[in-house]
Formats: structure tokens, C-alpha cells, sequence
């Protein structure tokens, strides 16, 4: 293991086994979302963004920062295939939070992971700023994966190809969807031009998220939230929900 790796599964305090199996496989998950968070500081701020390894490796594990989620997948993907996990990176298309009349091509684009274990494709994705799974979910139509209160579900689709839905209070609410083109993620990505800052993080309670100035933190039933008013209240925020230190 070269010393990269080693210090990446330090940086998300992982120990244990590194036996390829689908219980570390989740491991790796839940320790990545637990760890480091999405954020699109850089979009947001207009500042240039590179997919490449070593680039991506030292803005997150050296500079212990987040990243959108190409730059997640991609990581985490190289990380697993390292450690011998058979991955397919993969583009979806986001339709979280978009309306349902929102043109094609105009639908953001997601990337996530598809890792193959003992014949079944499991979907691992770390990239996703919003509530999404943290454990490996199989590729089966009709199959509906439970984490605590959450609940989701894959669908297939003869156009749409592979669907994955999020249980609201109301209904099934389809967080993205991708096809079997394998070959899909080797192009260049198509980046959200997201003006608003948005960061959001896991924890082993509940979760933290931040649009622009409102840091909310969840934790089990209970709901706090910041408004921070200065730069310096909105830095010392990113830096104590996030452990972001912008530079």
C-alpha cells in the first residue's frame, strides 16, 4: 500500500480490514461522508477545478477540504481501486430539487459509482450534497434499501435506465438516474453553475448543511440554525461545521 493510501484512510479514520467485501465497503462510505464534505466553494467563487488524482488528493486530504461531486467520485473511486474493488465511474442526471419541466440538458449532471462484488453492481456514491445513501446499494429493480429513517428504492426504466428514489413524507421522490452506457463518464464533465455556497456533511447523529450565510445542524429530532453576518463569522463557521479552512 503506497503511502498515499495510507494516508487517506487515516485522514477518514479508518482501521480494519482491507479485505475487499461489501461490509468494507461500506465502511469506507459512511467513514468518507462522515469525513469530508461536499462543498462547491470553488464553483461558487469562480475558481479554477482540476479532476486530476494528485490535484483532487491534495485539495481534499492535504488541504482538508471538500468538493463537488466529480471531485468526490473520482477520489474515492481511485481509492478503491486501489485497495482492489472492481469500479465503473458513472454520470446520472440530478433531478433533486428540479422541476420536472426543466429541459434535458439543463437537468445537473451527477457522478457516482457502480462497484461490481461477487456478480451484483452496488451503487457507492460520496457525492452527494443531500440526504442520500451511506451504505452500498444494489443494482436490483425494485429493491428498497432502509438506513434508519431513510428509505430508497431502485427502479429501471426503459429510457431512463436506472432510477433511484428517496421516500418523502408525501412520496417517491426520484433523486437521479443513469443509463448502462459504461462508457459514459469519459468525457468532461458539464459543471453546475452554481452561484449560491452550499456545503453539507454527514455525522453519526445527523448532518450539517450551509447555503451562503445559514449553517443548519441537524442533530437526531432537534434543528439548529446560524445566520452568520460578517466574512469572519461565515469562515469561523466553515471551519467549526465543516473543519474547512478557505485559503
Amino acid at each position: 500500500m503506497n503511502a498515499q493510501i495510507q494516508q487517506y484512510l487515516k485522514f477518514i479514520q479508518f482501521q480494519g480490514s482491507l479485505e475487499p467485501s461489501i461490509k468494507l465497503l461500506g465502511q469506507l462510505q459512511t467513514k468518507h461522508l462522515h469525513t469530508i464534505p461536499y462543498e462547491n466553494l470553488d464553483v461558487a467563487l469562480k475558481r479554477d477545478i482540476s479532476f486530476a488524482i494528485p490535484d483532487i488528493f491534495q485539495k481534499i486530504i492535504v488541504q482538508q477540504r471538500g468538493g463537488n461531486c466529480f471531485e468526490l467520485n473520482i477520489l474515492y473511486s481511485w481509492l478503491l481501486r486501489e485497495l482492489g474493488f472492481s469500479v465503473t465511474n458513472r454520470y446520472a442526471q440530478f433531478w433533486r430539487n428540479t422541476d420536472d419541466s426543466t429541459p434535458i440538458e439543463e437537468v445537473p449532471m451527477h457522478q457516482l459509482l457502480l462497484v461490481q462484488f461477487d456478480g451484483i453492481a452496488y451503487i457507492s456514491d460520496v457525492g452527494v450534497g443531500a440526504l442520500a445513501p451511506c451504505k452500498p446499494v444494489p443494482l436490483i429493480a425494485h429493491h428498497e434499501h432502509r438506513e434508519g429513517n431513510e428509505l430508497y428504492k431502485i427502479e429501471w426504466h426503459d429510457t431512463y435506465g436506472w432510477m433511484l428514489y428517496e421516500q418523502t413524507s408525501h412520496n417517491w421522490r426520484l433523486l437521479y438516474n443513469f443509463t448502462d452506457n459504461g462508457n459514459d463518464a469519459n468525457f468532461a464533465p458539464r459543471l453546475s453553475q452554481q452561484k449560491n455556497k452550499i456545503a453539507m456533511i454527514r455525522t453519526p447523529t445527523g448532518r450539517h448543511t450551509m447555503f451562503n450565510n445559514e449553517f443548519r445542524i441537524y442533530e437526531g429530532q432537534s434543528l439548529t440554525t446560524y445566520t452568520t453576518h460578517t466574512d469572519k463569522e461565515w469562515l469561523q463557521a466553515l471551519k467549526r461545521f465543516f473543519h474547512i479552512s478557505l485559503t
